[in-house]
């Protein structure tokens, strides 16, 4: 026979499972996210070393730049598609 307490815990459980996937999916995106724009920052970053024009040099790298990017990867993606028109803005599409 199963009581309240089990049934409470098979949903926090359930829903602890659905909130996992959840976060799972968000941070895959967020990395994929990091690796395309880090990809497009470098493209832009060579051909405006090739015309010759000055290319500020990287704040932040490694750990932290992949940790910003995967965490709010929805925010820079929207703030690059709303001023640019793509997600993945550099400064060569302006």
């Amino acid at each position: 026979m199963t009581t309240n307490r089990d049934r409470f815990r098979a949903i926090v459980a359930g829903a602890l499972r659905v909130f996992l996937a959840l976060l799972l999916v968000y941070l895959c995106l967020g990395l994929g996210f990091h690796f395309k724009w880090q990809s497009a920052l470098a493209a832009c970053r060579e051909a405006r070393l090739a015309r010759g024009e000055f290319v500020d040099p990287e704040v932040f790298g490694g750990v932290l730049t992949l940790a910003f990017d995967v965490t709010f990867w929805p925010v820079y993606s929207w703030a690059n598609f709303y001023h640019d028109g793509t997600p993945f803005a550099t400064p060569c599409t302006h």
